[in-house]
């Protein structure tokens, strides 16, 4: 499974050098955006888990980030924000035609 491989390589975030962090980043975004596209919403929370910790272990480490990644690490950024809000719209949708059927029900149940 996709996200088993994130779990088990967590342990060694720690150890990685900035450049190796960046590409699972961009890993996990693929991952992310074909998830949203599935519509699976477990792994994705997960896999949002995963690159919070990424984003944490790279700001502890203050390092400066090298001018030849800032680009990709920007885009990266942009990217999974642009796929959290396309998931969560999704989510609102679902949620509101879930709220619809149940209101249909409840007039034909009332009559």
């Amino acid at each position: 499974m996709l996200s088993d491989k994130f779990v088990k390589d967590e342990d060694c975030l720690k150890n990685n050098d900035l450049s190796k962090q960046i590409s699972r980043l961009e890993e996990l975004s693929i991952s992310m955006s074909n998830l949203i596209e599935s519509g699976n919403s477990q792994k994705i929370i997960h896999l949002e888990k995963v690159r919070k910790k990424i984003l944490k272990d790279i700001l502890k480490k203050k390092e400066p980030i090298p001018g030849d990644l800032r680009p990709k690490f920007s885009n990266i950024i942009d990217l999974n924000t642009k796929l959290i809000e396309k998931a969560n719209q999704k989510k609102k949708r679902t949620l509101d035609s879930i709220k619809k059927k149940i209101n249909f029900y409840r007039s034909y149940r009332d009559i």
